[in-house]
């Protein structure tokens, strides 16, 4: 038998709609036949907005979960006047694609992280980087579902997380959060020093229970998590809706995390 080898000879610009193709092309100032390939993401590009009787609300597209990448970068800027004191080192990470699956290489279950705090601590000892892992603590701040005013009775009833109330602390005993009674201990020490109001959140027990990248990053390095996140409306949909507190009290429980972990990690006893 003969083999016979078959190249394709289709171009890129082929497989695609001709309307498609040009509005790509046109925005570039390419020609079709210069287009080698392309991963195409399709976003609301409606800009945010404030609305409420006491313009109380945001609405936008994504607040899940550029929220707390936004108070998170805005807290660690805020707080650069305290980094001389600090003994330890302040580091936020903003991952992708963790809204589709932290499988990637730079998501959340890649190693990314762990290579860059292994730099941070190569100038110690040669296990200047285990020994920090205990010392350290991490925040994994994700948004959080607020009670919807019709569907009231999806929650339990004593850990109803509510709009403009604080951030959320969330609990699940199966681990699909990485909360635990040391790390939420820690956490309400440092929001009672910085007046930050906190609240709980459990999801009922014969619901299915969401998950966020804190599982993920703290199993894979064994560093003190806690789950937690601003409360919203709609979450997932293309147009999501908070309160417009919940970004200066993600802000000041950020920054009371970045200057007041030492001093309270250092005063408790475990």
């Amino acid at each position: 038998m003969s083999s016979t080898s078959y190249f394709c000879t289709e171009k890129q610009c082929d497989k695609h709609q001709p309307a498609l193709v040009k509005l790509i092309c046109d925005e570039l100032k390419i020609s079709p036949d210069q287009m080698m390939d392309f991963e195409l993401c399709v976003a609301d590009t409606q800009p945010a907005a404030i609305g409420g009787a006491l313009d109380e609300f945001i609405f936008a597209p994504r607040l899940d979960n550029l929220l707390n990448a936004y108070t998170a970068v805005e807290a660690l800027i805020e707080t650069d006047g305290s980094l001389k004191s600090d003994p330890n080192i302040r580091l936020i990470c903003l991952f992708d694609n963790e809204e589709v699956g932290s499988q990637s290489a730079q998501g959340a279950a890649s190693t990314l992280q762990e290579l860059v705090l292994r730099r941070l601590s190569s100038g110690g000892s040669q296990t200047a980087f285990e020994e920090a892992i205990p010392k350290s603590y991490m925040i994994s701040a994700d948004q959080a579902h607020a009670v919807h005013p019709n569907y009231s009775d999806k929650h339990e009833t004593n850990h109803q997380a509510a709009l403009h109330k604080g951030i959320v602390l969330k609990f699940n005993s199966n681990q699909r959060y990485a909360t635990t009674a040391i790390t939420t201990t820690i956490l309400r020490e440092i929001a009672l020093k910085s007046g930050c109001p906190l609240q709980d959140f459990v999801v009922r027990n014969d619901s299915p229970c969401g998950s966020t990248i804190g599982p993920i990053m703290s199993a894979k390095l064994g560093i003190p998590t806690i789950d937690i996140g601003a409360p919203q409306l709609s979450m997932h949909s293309i147009r999501e809706m908070c309160c417009t507190s919940s970004v200066s009290q993600a802000i000041c429980l950020y920054k009371g995390f970045f200057e007041k972990y030492p001093e309270v990690f250092s005063s408790l006893k475990f």
